[in-house]
């Protein structure tokens, strides 16, 4: 796979990279030229994403490992100073993320928190170290990924959405307070992504469910964030901060209502038939 991204002497962080949609950015950014550490609490999976990420690395960029926990302060502050190395952050992925699926009437006080401490305070912590490193060499762009769940309601899974929407605020707090130092925050919300923690989460049932109501009708890889994350921290996105991006193929769009019944009778059977042949609705 080629990229029209040039991030040659760019040194990029992606937490939870070790995995799915972080490891998919940490490809896309290395085939771009970039410098890239991936961070994460799992040595084996470290391990193994370095492996294979080698592959995609160009000859004169850093491929680094860095074990964290994003929840602890000084495990974030270590990594960022590893993916500097020295130099500028220009780029930083706050990709780690959790949940804990509960019903609201079962959660206990671990149930909530987890999810905040991951999600929340370990996104803040990512952009306050990468922002004080980006702060003295002329700024950076840092992107959260966040999800369309923080939009929606999803039944028993409560705390991931809330901390996903706290992220979606952070976002545009820190996106204000740091643009006076040229420094960049914008979020991703993916929908439905085709990995491996998705397939370990989600019967069939619910997976089949998920690309029902997605207009482009596939599932979602981690290319396909990594892409958008690309687009973000470009020079072609350099008056674009505190945004969030849905990348879900439509399916956090609300549908409205169902207005065949009287198109058939304004432009007739023949013209709303034709036009259903060629796209695909909504079940």
């Amino acid at each position: 796979m080629t990229t029209k991204h040039d991030f040659r002497a760019k040194n990029a962080l992606v937490t939870g990279g070790a995995t799915g949609i972080g490891k998919g950015c940490a490809a896309f950014l290395l085939r771009a030229g970039a410098s890239v550490t991936i961070a994460g609490p799992d040595a084996d999976a470290l391990d193994a994403a370095r492996s294979e990420l080698a592959r995609c690395r160009r000859e004169e960029a850093r491929l680094e490992t860095i074990l964290c926990d994003v929840t602890r302060e000084d495990d974030v502050r270590a990594a960022v100073e590893i993916a500097a190395g020295g130099a500028n952050l220009d780029i930083a992925v706050a990709n780690a993320g959790t949940g804990y699926p509960a019903p609201i009437l079962a959660l206990d006080e671990e149930g909530w928190l987890l999810p905040f401490r991951v999600n929340v305070v370990g996104t803040a912590f990512c952009i306050k170290h990468a922002a004080n490193v980006m702060r003295r060499h002329g700024g950076g762009s840092i992107v959260a990924i966040s999800t369309v769940e923080a939009q929606r309601a999803p039944l028993f899974m409560a705390p991931y959405p809330v901390s996903k929407a706290g992220v979606d605020a952070l976002v545009r707090c820190a996106a204000r307070e740091l643009a006076p130092l040229s420094i960049r925050v914008n979020g991703i919300r993916p929908g439905y992504v085709d990995t491996d923690s998705a397939r370990a989460a989600f019967s069939e049932a619910m997976t089949r469910n998920c690309l029902d109501h997605t207009w482009i009708r596939r599932a979602g890889q981690p290319l396909d964030i990594a892409r958008a994350v690309a687009f973000l921290v470009s020079e072609q996105a350099e008056w674009i901060t505190g945004e969030l991006l849905n990348v879900d193929g439509g399916f956090g769009v609300h549908d409205g209502e169902d207005f065949e019944y009287t198109a058939r009778m304004v432009v007739g059977d023949e013209a709303v038939d034709d036009a259903l042949g060629s796209s695909p609705r909504r079940s």
